[in-house]
């Protein structure tokens, strides 16, 4: 299921326990549900950068990404304007650029947990994923 959909269901969800427990009469329930659903899904989508503005988050320098970065802007305006771009054809290249594409991915998604988080759960995390490296590199160690 999309972020979108998921997200205007949430809504949705919310808006139909508001105008249940509001409600004196139960006519027009659905419709009055889905227009405050509605409303309150525009609401988050025009604030929800203000409340978590992804400048509030510092990420770790990634030594030597400047270079892949700026190939993949242009590929995007590329796409953008032309509608395609000439990707490169070797291997290291399309590596790269997939490799940091998936990072940038993965941080686009995970800025409004990073602005929300506590510490505590963030160390949980953290010590998750040590247990994991931990375990990855004792699998790859022959015994």
């Amino acid at each position: 299921m999309k972020n979108d959909t998921m997200h205007f269901r949430l809504c949705l969800m919310l808006a139909f326990q508001t105008v249940v427990a509001h409600s004196k009469s139960s006519e027009d329930l659905a419709e009055k549900t889905i227009e405050l659903a509605r409303r309150m899904n525009e609401f988050c989508n025009l604030n929800i950068s203000k409340a978590f503005p992804c400048s509030t988050i510092t990420f770790v320098d990634d030594k030597g990404a400047e270079p892949i970065d700026e190939a993949i802007n242009r590929h995007i305006e590329d796409l953008r304007t032309k509608e395609n771009t000439l990707l490169p054809e070797d291997r290291e290249s399309l590596i790269r650029l997939y490799d940091r594409l998936q990072q940038r991915t993965a941080r686009r998604m995970q800025w409004q947990f990073y602005a929300t988080a506590k510490e505590d759960k963030i160390a949980d995390l953290v010590l998750k994923l040590l247990d994991a490296e931990i375990e990855d590199t004792d699998a790859e160690t022959p015994q």
